[in-house]
């Protein structure tokens, strides 16, 4: 790995954690950003469209920490069939590693969900950051860049469909009420900053496997 492609994956770990950091703090002041959490947040509530309310149910479930893990599952036994392993363990580290990290951030901040008088949805854990959010920018992240080794038409469909779809599922949280517009940053920056150590990390450990100092000196 590059010397300066190591600085830059640092700079976008440190302005992600920065950013993160950040909305965690104010997320409970009366500052502008609850102002936008509120305001985006009672929209819907305000102005229901049940075919809108049932799409994004679907997305929502597309996005869904539990189902992505089982997509990643099935994608992992077919990159081992081809024996594609340096991508299983990428795939594998990305999304369960993502998946205990937000686990864990959720449960150290424990920010309650937003609440409403007649609600579309509800749920009893924590809200921040959003396991959504996070599980979709990681998994949908992993295929804009899976679409770099295809041809530039893959490549383009794969960046396309991976962005909205990341889109979608980050709206939908907020739509269906379960998740403030914060929480939903959070996650994508928990995601980005995730993705970016643990995707360098793998880099390095493949570029300076444990055992080559000795092989050197063996030699």
């Amino acid at each position: 790995m590059r010397h300066r492609d190591l600085i830059a994956a640092m700079l976008i770990f440190s302005a992600a954690v920065a950013a993160f950091t950040w909305i965690a703090a104010i997320g409970e002041t009366d500052s502008a950003l609850t102002l936008i959490d509120t305001w985006l947040g009672n929209w819907p509530h305000l102005h229901p469209m049940p075919l809108i309310t049932a799409a994004m149910i679907v997305i929502s479930f597309l996005g869904a920490p539990s189902t992505l893990t089982a997509v990643t599952a099935v994608i992992c036994v077919e990159l081992a069939r081809n024996r594609s392993y340096a991508r299983v363990v990428t795939l594998v580290t990305l999304v369960l590693g993502g998946n205990l990290l937000n686990y864990g951030l959720k449960h150290l901040i424990h920010r309650g969900r937003p609440t409403f008088e007649d609600p579309l949805l509800t749920l009893s854990s924590y809200s921040f950051p959003s396991g959504h959010a996070m599980a979709a920018t990681v998994f949908y992240g992993f295929v804009i860049a899976w679409g770099l080794t295809m041809t530039r038409r893959q490549h383009n469909v794969a960046i396309t469909a991976g962005i909205l779809m990341i889109g979608l599922v980050c709206l939908s949280r907020v739509y269906l009420g379960v998740h403030y517009v914060s929480d939903v940053l959070g996650g994508v920056l928990e995601a980005i900053a995730w993705s970016t150590l643990a995707l360098t990390a793998l880099r390095l450990a493949r570029a300076h496997p444990p055992n080559a100092g000795s092989r050197r000196k063996a030699g």
